[in-house]
C-alpha cells in the first residue's frame, strides 16, 4: 500500500484466504426481522464474464477486490465501486461484470428494501477452492466473526449518509481508492439504528469532512450485521477518498 494508513486498513482485510476451501453455505435468517442482501447465483453470473489472467496459472496468486454496490429491490446492482490494491486489471473487470449482475434483495419483515452493500470478490486458482469466491464483508472484522459474516448494509430508502454528506458540499468520493482517505466508524444496533459514531482517520481538510460524515451517519438506518443468521451489534466504516 502507498501509505501507512492503507497498510493498517488492509492488513486485517487481506487476512488468509487459504481457509476458503468450499463455497459459502447460506445462513438461515428464518426468525429474523431483517434479511441482508445476499449473492444468490452471482458467482456464476460473474464467472461467465471474467477470465483470470495468465498470472493465476501458477496456482499461488490470490487477489481480493473490495466492492460496494447499491442493491435495489429488483436485485440488479447499481452504483458499483471496486478497489484492488495490487494494480491488476481485475478491479475494472470486476466492476463491469457486477454492473450486469443480480443479487437477492434485503428484507425488512418480509418486504424487499434497497441497501448499499460492501463485499469482497476473491480470485484464486489453488486447486482446492473455486476460482471465484464472494464474501459479504470487507474482512475488517474477520478475526472476531470468521469470513462469512454479513457486514451492516445501509438502507438507501432512508436518509443515506453519503448523499447527505455531499449535500453539505463534501469533497470526498464514496468508498476506497488510491487517494487520501477519511474514515468514520459507526456502531450499528441489532435494530438497524446507529448507536454511536467516531472518526477513525482524517487529515487536513478531511477533519471538516469527518465532522460532516459523523452528523449524517448517526441518522442513517441499516440492515444490521449478521453472524450465523443472528443479528448482532457490529461496526460499519464510512469511507470517502480524495482521488482526483
Amino acid at each position: 500500500m502507498r501509505t501507512k494508513l492503507k497498510t493498517a486498513v488492509y492488513k486485517k482485510i487481506l487476512g488468509s484466504f487459504t481457509l476458503l476451501t468450499a463455497a459459502l453455505s447460506l445462513a438461515s435468517f428464518a426468525n429474523a426481522q431483517y434479511k441482508p442482501a445476499d449473492f444468490g447465483d452471482a458467482v456464476d453470473q460473474i464467472s461467465s464474464k471474467i477470465t483470470l489472467p495468465n498470472s493465476f496459472s501458477g496456482g499461488n496468486l490470490t487477489i481480493a477486490v473490495y466492492c460496494q454496490a447499491d442493491v435495489p429491490v429488483s436485485g440488479v446492482l447499481d452504483n458499483v465501486s471496486c478497489f484492488e490494491s495490487t494494480g491488476n486489471s481485475l478491479e475494472q473487470e470486476t466492476a463491469a461484470a457486477l454492473g450486469q449482475t443480480t443479487f437477492i434483495a434485503a428484507e425488512d419483515n418480509g418486504q424487499a428494501v434497497p441497501v448499499r452493500m460492501q463485499f469482497r470478490v476473491i480470485f484464486s486458482r489453488t486447486g482446492d477452492q473455486p476460482d471465484i469466491v464472494m464474501l459479504p464483508n470487507l474482512g475488517t472484522l474477520q478475526t472476531q466473526h470468521g469470513y462469512e459474516y454479513f457486514a451492516p448494509q445501509e438502507r438507501i430508502d432512508q436518509p443515506a449518509w453519503y448523499e447527505n454528506y455531499k449535500a453539505t458540499d463534501g469533497a470526498g468520493k464514496v468508498f476506497f481508492d488510491k487517494g487520501r482517505l477519511t474514515r468514520v466508524i459507526a456502531t450499528v444496533n441489532i435494530d438497524g439504528t446507529v448507536k454511536s459514531v467516531s472518526t477513525l482517520d482524517a487529515r487536513g481538510s478531511g477533519k471538516r469532512d469527518a465532522g460532516r460524515i459523523e452528523k449524517v451517519l448517526v441518522k442513517s438506518t441499516f440492515v444490521p450485521g449478521f453472524v450465523k443468521g443472528k443479528a448482532i451489534e457490529m461496526h460499519y466504516v464510512a469511507v470517502v477518498n480524495y482521488q482526483k
